[in-house]
Protein backbone atom coordinates (compact mmCIF):
# COMPACT_ATOMS: atom_id res chain seq x y z
CA UNK A 1 0.00 0.00 0.00
CA UNK A 2 0.91 3.59 -0.98
CA UNK A 3 0.74 6.43 1.72
CA UNK A 4 -1.43 8.95 0.31
CA UNK A 5 -1.58 11.13 3.87
CA UNK A 6 -1.04 14.85 4.28
CA UNK A 7 -3.19 17.95 3.78
CA UNK A 8 -1.65 18.11 -0.60
CA UNK A 9 -3.84 14.77 -1.09
CA UNK A 10 -6.76 15.34 1.26
CA UNK A 11 -9.13 16.98 -1.59
CA UNK A 12 -7.89 14.23 -4.04
CA UNK A 13 -9.26 11.73 -1.49
CA UNK A 14 -12.49 13.64 -0.98
CA UNK A 15 -13.30 13.51 -4.67
CA UNK A 16 -12.19 9.81 -4.84
CA UNK A 17 -14.16 8.99 -2.19
CA UNK A 18 -17.36 10.92 -3.69
CA UNK A 19 -17.29 8.61 -6.75
CA UNK A 20 -16.74 5.69 -4.78
CA UNK A 21 -19.27 5.86 -2.34
CA UNK A 22 -21.40 6.69 -5.12
CA UNK A 23 -20.67 3.17 -6.83
CA UNK A 24 -18.34 4.05 -9.42
CA UNK A 25 -14.55 3.17 -9.73
CA UNK A 26 -12.34 5.65 -9.38
CA UNK A 27 -8.54 5.88 -9.13
CA UNK A 28 -5.40 8.55 -9.30
CA UNK A 29 -3.77 8.23 -12.49
CA UNK A 30 -0.83 9.55 -14.55
CA UNK A 31 1.96 11.79 -13.11
CA UNK A 32 0.36 12.59 -9.85
CA UNK A 33 1.02 8.62 -9.16
CA UNK A 34 4.70 8.80 -10.98
CA UNK A 35 5.73 11.49 -8.66
CA UNK A 36 4.53 10.40 -5.63
CA UNK A 37 6.30 6.56 -5.96
CA UNK A 38 9.53 8.80 -6.56
CA UNK A 39 9.10 11.32 -3.54
CA UNK A 40 7.94 14.34 -5.66
CA UNK A 41 5.73 16.85 -4.89
CA UNK A 42 2.02 16.67 -6.64
CA UNK A 43 0.64 19.42 -7.94
CA UNK A 44 -1.66 18.22 -10.44
CA UNK A 45 -4.27 15.11 -9.53
CA UNK A 46 -5.65 13.36 -12.61
CA UNK A 47 -8.46 10.90 -11.82
CA UNK A 48 -10.12 8.31 -13.94
CA UNK A 49 -13.14 6.93 -13.41
CA UNK A 50 -15.81 4.24 -14.42
CA UNK A 51 -18.50 7.25 -14.34
CA UNK A 52 -19.53 8.59 -17.59
CA UNK A 53 -19.18 12.61 -17.68
CA UNK A 54 -22.79 13.66 -17.14
CA UNK A 55 -23.11 11.06 -14.03
CA UNK A 56 -19.45 13.20 -12.44
CA UNK A 57 -21.40 16.23 -12.90
CA UNK A 58 -24.66 15.11 -10.81
CA UNK A 59 -22.05 14.68 -8.33
CA UNK A 60 -20.58 17.79 -7.80
CA UNK A 61 -21.85 21.32 -7.05
CA UNK A 62 -19.18 23.09 -10.01
CA UNK A 63 -17.85 21.05 -12.84
CA UNK A 64 -16.69 22.35 -15.76
CA UNK A 65 -16.67 20.36 -19.57
CA UNK A 66 -13.23 20.94 -20.23
CA UNK A 67 -12.74 18.05 -22.92
CA UNK A 68 -15.87 16.04 -22.86
CA UNK A 69 -15.43 14.52 -26.58
CA UNK A 70 -12.44 12.74 -24.74
CA UNK A 71 -14.93 11.98 -21.58
CA UNK A 72 -13.49 14.40 -19.57
CA UNK A 73 -14.51 17.46 -16.85
CA UNK A 74 -13.11 19.24 -14.66
CA UNK A 75 -14.30 19.16 -10.76
CA UNK A 76 -13.66 22.01 -8.97
CA UNK A 77 -13.49 21.10 -4.89
CA UNK A 78 -12.44 22.75 -2.25
CA UNK A 79 -10.57 25.51 -4.39
CA UNK A 80 -8.89 22.76 -6.36
CA UNK A 81 -9.35 21.67 -10.37
CA UNK A 82 -9.19 17.83 -10.80
CA UNK A 83 -9.41 16.30 -14.08
CA UNK A 84 -12.09 13.58 -14.19
CA UNK A 85 -11.72 11.05 -16.77
CA UNK A 86 -13.42 7.91 -17.95
CA UNK A 87 -12.30 4.99 -18.65
CA UNK A 88 -11.64 4.91 -22.10
CA UNK A 89 -9.68 3.50 -25.07
CA UNK A 90 -8.83 5.64 -28.07
CA UNK A 91 -10.38 4.87 -31.78
CA UNK A 92 -7.73 4.72 -34.80
CA UNK A 93 -5.97 8.04 -34.86
CA UNK A 94 -5.73 9.45 -38.36
CA UNK A 95 -3.26 12.60 -37.99
CA UNK A 96 -0.47 10.97 -36.12
CA UNK A 97 -1.88 13.40 -33.17
CA UNK A 98 -5.48 12.59 -32.34
CA UNK A 99 -7.51 9.62 -31.94
CA UNK A 100 -10.85 9.73 -34.20
CA UNK A 101 -12.50 8.89 -31.27
CA UNK A 102 -13.30 7.58 -27.60
CA UNK A 103 -14.93 5.00 -26.55
CA UNK A 104 -15.77 4.28 -22.57
CA UNK A 105 -14.71 1.22 -21.04
CA UNK A 106 -15.95 -0.39 -17.49
CA UNK A 107 -12.33 -0.77 -15.97
CA UNK A 108 -9.23 0.84 -15.28
CA UNK A 109 -6.97 -1.67 -17.20
CA UNK A 110 -7.81 -1.02 -20.94
CA UNK A 111 -7.19 2.62 -19.51
CA UNK A 112 -3.82 1.81 -18.47
CA UNK A 113 -2.97 0.31 -21.82
CA UNK A 114 -3.86 3.05 -24.05
CA UNK A 115 -1.02 5.66 -21.78
CA UNK A 116 2.20 6.67 -23.37
CA UNK A 117 5.11 5.77 -20.74
CA UNK A 118 4.90 2.69 -18.23
CA UNK A 119 5.73 5.35 -15.65
CA UNK A 120 2.61 7.14 -16.33
CA UNK A 121 0.43 4.15 -17.09
CA UNK A 122 -0.06 3.43 -12.90
CA UNK A 123 -2.86 3.95 -11.08
CA UNK A 124 -3.32 4.46 -6.89
CA UNK A 125 -7.03 3.77 -4.95
CA UNK A 126 -7.89 6.20 -2.52
CA UNK A 127 -6.69 3.02 0.05
CA UNK A 128 -3.35 3.44 -1.38
CA UNK A 129 -3.22 0.38 -3.62
CA UNK A 130 -1.25 0.28 -6.58
CA UNK A 131 -2.21 -0.84 -9.92
CA UNK A 132 0.65 -1.52 -13.04
CA UNK A 133 0.17 -3.77 -15.25
CA UNK A 134 2.88 -2.59 -17.58
CA UNK A 135 6.23 -2.60 -15.27
CA UNK A 136 6.18 1.43 -14.35
CA UNK A 137 7.18 0.62 -10.58
CA UNK A 138 10.36 -1.31 -12.12
CA UNK A 139 11.33 0.97 -14.93
CA UNK A 140 10.83 3.92 -12.30
CA UNK A 141 13.62 2.04 -9.99
CA UNK A 142 15.42 1.49 -12.85
CA UNK A 143 15.11 5.29 -14.25
CA UNK A 144 14.21 3.91 -17.57
CA UNK A 145 11.45 5.55 -19.80
CA UNK A 146 9.37 3.31 -21.49
CA UNK A 147 6.61 3.24 -24.06
CA UNK A 148 3.47 1.12 -22.89
CA UNK A 149 3.33 -1.78 -25.64
CA UNK A 150 5.04 -1.34 -29.28
CA UNK A 151 6.96 2.15 -29.48
CA UNK A 152 6.27 2.31 -33.07
CA UNK A 153 2.49 2.37 -32.27
CA UNK A 154 2.83 4.19 -29.49
CA UNK A 155 4.61 7.39 -31.52
CA UNK A 156 2.60 6.93 -34.86
CA UNK A 157 -0.31 7.18 -32.60
CA UNK A 158 0.50 10.14 -31.22
CA UNK A 159 3.86 11.84 -32.36
CA UNK A 160 3.97 14.47 -29.59
CA UNK A 161 4.87 11.53 -27.68
CA UNK A 162 9.26 11.61 -28.92
CA UNK A 163 9.13 15.07 -27.55
CA UNK A 164 7.46 14.40 -24.44
CA UNK A 165 9.89 10.92 -23.90
CA UNK A 166 12.90 13.29 -24.14
CA UNK A 167 11.36 15.89 -21.94
CA UNK A 168 10.59 13.76 -18.96
CA UNK A 169 14.59 11.90 -19.62
CA UNK A 170 15.32 16.18 -18.92
CA UNK A 171 12.80 15.97 -15.98
CA UNK A 172 13.99 13.09 -14.01
CA UNK A 173 17.29 12.43 -15.16
CA UNK A 174 16.06 8.75 -16.20
CA UNK A 175 17.34 7.01 -20.12
CA UNK A 176 15.39 5.92 -22.54
CA UNK A 177 14.95 2.13 -22.87
CA UNK A 178 16.88 1.17 -25.93
CA UNK A 179 13.38 -0.17 -28.24
CA UNK A 180 11.73 3.21 -27.11
CA UNK A 181 15.02 5.05 -28.53
CA UNK A 182 15.55 3.62 -31.73
CA UNK A 183 11.50 3.65 -32.72
CA UNK A 184 11.79 7.45 -31.69
CA UNK A 185 15.03 7.94 -34.09
CA UNK A 186 13.24 5.99 -36.68
CA UNK A 187 9.92 8.06 -36.55
CA UNK A 188 11.22 11.18 -35.70
CA UNK A 189 9.89 12.70 -38.82
CA UNK A 190 6.54 12.14 -37.68
CA UNK A 191 6.84 15.56 -35.33
CA UNK A 192 6.52 17.76 -38.91
CA UNK A 193 2.38 16.44 -38.30
CA UNK A 194 2.64 18.50 -34.77
CA UNK A 195 1.15 21.68 -34.09
CA UNK A 196 4.25 24.31 -33.20
CA UNK A 197 2.50 25.72 -30.33
CA UNK A 198 2.03 21.82 -28.48
CA UNK A 199 6.24 21.32 -29.24
CA UNK A 200 7.16 24.95 -28.05
CA UNK A 201 4.97 23.81 -25.01
CA UNK A 202 6.75 20.39 -24.46
CA UNK A 203 9.95 22.27 -25.68
CA UNK A 204 10.54 24.96 -22.82
CA UNK A 205 9.37 22.23 -20.39
CA UNK A 206 12.66 20.09 -21.91
CA UNK A 207 14.63 23.25 -21.39
CA UNK A 208 13.68 23.54 -17.93
CA UNK A 209 14.23 19.94 -16.72
CA UNK A 210 17.32 19.56 -14.61
CA UNK A 211 18.97 16.80 -17.19
CA UNK A 212 18.55 19.45 -20.15
CA UNK A 213 21.96 18.99 -21.20
CA UNK A 214 21.52 15.02 -21.56
CA UNK A 215 18.22 15.62 -22.95
CA UNK A 216 19.37 18.20 -25.61
CA UNK A 217 22.00 15.34 -26.36
CA UNK A 218 19.60 12.98 -27.04
CA UNK A 219 17.65 15.27 -29.32
CA UNK A 220 20.42 14.87 -31.75
CA UNK A 221 21.19 11.58 -30.82
CA UNK A 222 18.04 10.78 -32.57
CA UNK A 223 18.01 13.24 -34.87
CA UNK A 224 15.03 15.10 -33.46
CA UNK A 225 16.50 17.85 -33.61
CA UNK A 226 16.18 18.28 -37.56
CA UNK A 227 12.15 18.28 -37.01
CA UNK A 228 12.62 21.29 -34.25
CA UNK A 229 12.13 25.05 -35.67
CA UNK A 230 15.89 26.23 -35.95
CA UNK A 231 17.64 23.93 -34.21
CA UNK A 232 18.76 21.51 -37.55
CA UNK A 233 22.17 23.85 -37.87
CA UNK A 234 22.51 23.99 -33.71
CA UNK A 235 23.87 20.36 -33.14
CA UNK A 236 27.49 21.67 -31.84
CA UNK A 237 24.87 23.78 -29.70
CA UNK A 238 22.98 21.49 -28.47
CA UNK A 239 25.75 19.11 -27.32
CA UNK A 240 27.70 21.76 -25.96
CA UNK A 241 28.67 21.11 -22.20
CA UNK A 242 27.64 23.98 -20.41
CA UNK A 243 25.48 24.30 -17.25
CA UNK A 244 21.86 25.25 -18.54
CA UNK A 245 20.95 24.40 -14.99
CA UNK A 246 22.13 27.72 -13.97
CA UNK A 247 19.49 30.03 -16.08
CA UNK A 248 16.17 29.89 -13.64
CA UNK A 249 13.44 31.17 -15.95
CA UNK A 250 12.02 30.25 -19.80
CA UNK A 251 12.96 33.80 -21.02
CA UNK A 252 16.96 33.38 -19.53
CA UNK A 253 16.58 29.47 -21.54
CA UNK A 254 15.25 30.78 -24.89
CA UNK A 255 18.04 33.78 -24.39
CA UNK A 256 20.54 31.15 -24.32
CA UNK A 257 19.32 29.50 -27.69
CA UNK A 258 18.19 32.12 -29.84
CA UNK A 259 21.36 33.88 -28.80
CA UNK A 260 23.40 31.15 -31.37
CA UNK A 261 20.61 31.61 -34.27
CA UNK A 262 21.52 33.82 -36.97
CA UNK A 263 18.49 35.90 -36.60
CA UNK A 264 17.26 35.38 -32.61
CA UNK A 265 14.17 37.42 -33.10
CA UNK A 266 12.77 35.30 -36.14
CA UNK A 267 14.21 32.19 -34.64
CA UNK A 268 11.95 32.92 -31.48
CA UNK A 269 8.52 33.72 -33.91
CA UNK A 270 9.64 30.35 -35.76
CA UNK A 271 8.70 28.87 -32.15
CA UNK A 272 5.45 30.54 -31.90
CA UNK A 273 6.77 32.24 -28.57
CA UNK A 274 4.23 35.06 -27.74
CA UNK A 275 5.40 39.13 -28.24
CA UNK A 276 5.77 39.99 -24.67
CA UNK A 277 8.55 36.72 -24.41
CA UNK A 278 10.14 37.75 -27.42
CA UNK A 279 10.86 41.18 -25.86
CA UNK A 280 11.30 39.76 -22.56
CA UNK A 281 14.53 37.66 -24.22
CA UNK A 282 15.81 40.49 -26.52
CA UNK A 283 15.92 42.64 -23.65
CA UNK A 284 18.05 40.07 -21.98
CA UNK A 285 20.18 39.75 -25.28
CA UNK A 286 20.58 43.36 -25.44
CA UNK A 287 21.33 44.21 -22.23
CA UNK A 288 23.95 40.84 -21.80
CA UNK A 289 25.88 41.88 -24.99
CA UNK A 290 26.40 45.76 -23.85
CA UNK A 291 27.81 44.34 -20.14
CA UNK A 292 29.93 42.24 -22.36
CA UNK A 293 31.84 45.39 -23.71
CA UNK A 294 31.49 47.40 -20.67
CA UNK A 295 30.60 44.71 -17.23
CA UNK A 296 28.41 45.79 -14.70
CA UNK A 297 28.52 49.24 -13.73
CA UNK A 298 25.50 51.45 -12.22
CA UNK A 299 24.29 52.40 -15.95
CA UNK A 300 24.21 48.67 -17.32
CA UNK A 301 22.87 47.33 -13.86
CA UNK A 302 20.10 50.36 -14.06
CA UNK A 303 19.10 49.72 -17.66
CA UNK A 304 19.29 45.46 -17.05
CA UNK A 305 16.69 46.07 -14.07
CA UNK A 306 14.25 43.83 -12.99
CA UNK A 307 16.18 41.28 -14.98
CA UNK A 308 19.92 41.69 -14.32
CA UNK A 309 20.45 38.71 -12.58
CA UNK A 310 18.82 36.88 -15.49
CA UNK A 311 21.23 39.05 -17.40
CA UNK A 312 24.36 38.04 -15.44
CA UNK A 313 23.21 33.87 -15.25
CA UNK A 314 22.52 34.30 -18.95
CA UNK A 315 26.91 35.92 -19.50
CA UNK A 316 27.78 33.35 -17.27
CA UNK A 317 26.57 30.33 -19.20
CA UNK A 318 27.79 31.76 -22.73
CA UNK A 319 30.59 33.08 -20.93
CA UNK A 320 30.94 29.59 -19.07
CA UNK A 321 32.02 30.81 -15.56
CA UNK A 322 29.86 31.73 -12.13
CA UNK A 323 27.41 33.67 -12.34
CA UNK A 324 28.70 36.91 -9.86
CA UNK A 325 25.32 37.69 -8.60
CA UNK A 326 26.75 39.40 -5.42
CA UNK A 327 28.32 42.14 -7.63
CA UNK A 328 24.65 42.84 -9.13
CA UNK A 329 23.24 43.05 -5.57
CA UNK A 330 25.79 45.22 -3.70
CA UNK A 331 25.54 47.68 -7.27
CA UNK A 332 21.79 47.34 -6.85
CA UNK A 333 22.40 48.39 -3.31
CA UNK A 334 24.31 51.40 -3.83
CA UNK A 335 21.99 52.76 -6.50
CA UNK A 336 20.47 56.44 -5.97
CA UNK A 337 17.36 55.10 -7.74
CA UNK A 338 16.19 51.75 -9.23
CA UNK A 339 13.38 52.96 -11.97
CA UNK A 340 12.31 55.49 -13.92
CA UNK A 341 9.06 56.02 -11.24
CA UNK A 342 11.74 56.86 -8.38
CA UNK A 343 12.49 60.19 -10.43
CA UNK A 344 11.24 63.26 -8.73
CA UNK A 345 10.27 64.78 -11.93
CA UNK A 346 8.36 64.48 -14.86
CA UNK A 347 8.12 65.50 -18.34
CA UNK A 348 5.35 68.17 -17.44
CA UNK A 349 7.86 69.96 -14.74
CA UNK A 350 10.57 70.16 -17.65
CA UNK A 351 8.35 71.80 -19.84
CA UNK A 352 7.44 73.96 -17.24
CA UNK A 353 10.35 75.04 -16.03
CA UNK A 354 11.59 75.89 -20.18
CA UNK A 355 8.63 77.00 -20.84
CA UNK A 356 8.95 74.99 -23.88
CA UNK A 357 5.91 73.34 -26.33
CA UNK A 358 6.28 69.41 -25.60
CA UNK A 359 8.24 67.31 -27.92
CA UNK A 360 10.73 64.40 -28.31
CA UNK A 361 13.43 66.37 -26.79
CA UNK A 362 11.53 65.91 -23.30
CA UNK A 363 12.29 62.05 -23.75
CA UNK A 364 15.60 62.78 -24.62
CA UNK A 365 15.94 65.37 -21.41
CA UNK A 366 14.55 62.33 -18.73
CA UNK A 367 16.55 59.86 -20.18
CA UNK A 368 19.70 62.48 -19.84
CA UNK A 369 18.43 62.81 -16.21
CA UNK A 370 18.35 59.20 -15.26
CA UNK A 371 21.58 58.69 -16.57
CA UNK A 372 22.98 61.79 -14.12
CA UNK A 373 21.30 60.65 -11.29
CA UNK A 374 21.80 57.26 -11.26
CA UNK A 375 25.92 57.61 -11.99
CA UNK A 376 25.64 60.37 -9.43
CA UNK A 377 26.68 63.32 -11.36
CA UNK A 378 23.86 64.87 -9.54
CA UNK A 379 21.21 64.40 -7.22
CA UNK A 380 17.86 63.20 -7.35
CA UNK A 381 16.23 66.63 -6.29
CA UNK A 382 14.37 69.20 -8.24
CA UNK A 383 16.74 72.27 -7.50
CA UNK A 384 19.78 69.96 -8.37
CA UNK A 385 17.98 68.45 -11.68
CA UNK A 386 16.58 71.76 -12.81
CA UNK A 387 19.75 73.15 -12.80
CA UNK A 388 21.63 70.40 -15.12
CA UNK A 389 18.67 71.30 -17.42
CA UNK A 390 19.46 74.39 -17.48
CA UNK A 391 22.98 73.90 -18.55
CA UNK A 392 21.83 70.43 -20.92
CA UNK A 393 19.34 72.59 -22.91
CA UNK A 394 22.18 75.27 -23.56
CA UNK A 395 24.49 72.93 -24.91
Amino acid sequence: MICLKGEAFKPCLEVLEVLTNAGYDAFLVGGAVRNTLLGLPVSDFDLATSAKPEEVVQLFDKVIPTGLQHGTVTVMYLGEAFEVTTFREDKKYTDFRHPSGVSYLGSIEGDLARRDFTINSMALSKEGKLIDLHGGQKDLSCKLIRTVGNPADRFQEDALRMLRAIRFLSKLGFALDTKTEESLTENAHLLKHVAIERLQTEFSKLMGGKAVNLALKQLVFCRVHHYLPGLSQMASTLTKDVDLSLLETDFERWAWLSSHADHPVSFLKEWRLSNNSIKQVERLITFSLEVQREGWNNRTVYDALPNAKGCERLLSVIEQRDPNLREIDRITSELPMTSREMLVVTGNDLISWTQSEPGPWVGEAIREIELAVITEKIKNEKSSIRRWLKQWRTQ
